[in-house]
This record gives structure tokens, C-alpha cells and sequence, in this order.
């Protein structure tokens, strides 16, 4: 994916800040901040996590507080994350590697896009 392609077709803006987080989009703004003392992946992590929220729960985000969606939008943003990781590699992860570098359990379900 070329993200500051996506970024600019769904008109959001990508800040790089001091952050005590590693980052956070913000609907009111059309914003995605990032630390800017994360690595190359580790932003292109949250930018991608970010992403994942945007695409998938844009018409949500009241929802986000509720438990038991907090935790179904995480997941569905972690899957997107992870999917872009492995397609910007074309396809070729060790697996093994992402669940340990997401801390993700074994039940962990990978998509191929």
C-alpha cells in the first residue's frame, strides 16, 4: 500500500510529534499523530493500525468506548496493520516474528490480501 497515497484520497493528514503514546488518529481532525521517536516500522505500525480504524469503523468511532467494541476495533485494526506488513514485504513474513514483535497469541488469524 502506498500510504501517502491512501492518506491524501481519504483526505487525512499524518503528523509526526513528541507523543507519550506511539500515536493516535483524531476523527475531529482528519489527523493520524505519530511519535516522532518511533522507527521506520514502528510508525509505519501505527500509521498502517490507524488506517485499519479509518477503513473499517469510520461510522463507529461513538462506539469505541463501549468494551466490548474497544476490543473487536483493536483487533480489526491490528488484522489490517499486520495485512499491510506482510503485503509491503510482498507476501513474505516469518510469522513467527510478527506475533512476537505484536505480542499476539497463537489464535492469531492472518489474512492474505
Amino acid at each position: 500500500m502506498d500510504i501517502n497515497a491512501e492518506l491524501k484520497q481519504l483526505n487525512i493528514e499524518l503528523v509526526y510529534m513528541k507523543l507519550e503514546c506511539k500515536g493516535c488518529y483524531i476523527p475531529g481532525y482528519k489527523t493520524i499523530f505519530v511519535n516522532e521517536e518511533l522507527s521506520e516500522i514502528e510508525a509505519r505500525s501505527v500509521i498502517y493500525h490507524e488506517l485499519g480504524h479509518i477503513k473499517r469503523h469510520t461510522d463507529m468511532f461513538n462506539l469505541y468506548d463501549l468494551s466490548t467494541m474497544h476490543s473487536k476495533m483493536e483487533y480489526e485494526a491490528n488484522q489490517f496493520m499486520i495485512d499491510n506488513l506482510i503485503a509491503d514485504s510482498d507476501g513474505h513474513y516469518n510469522y513467527s516474528q510478527v506475533l512476537d514483535r505484536f505480542k499476539l497469541g497463537m489464535g492469531w488469524q492472518f489474512k492474505t490480501q
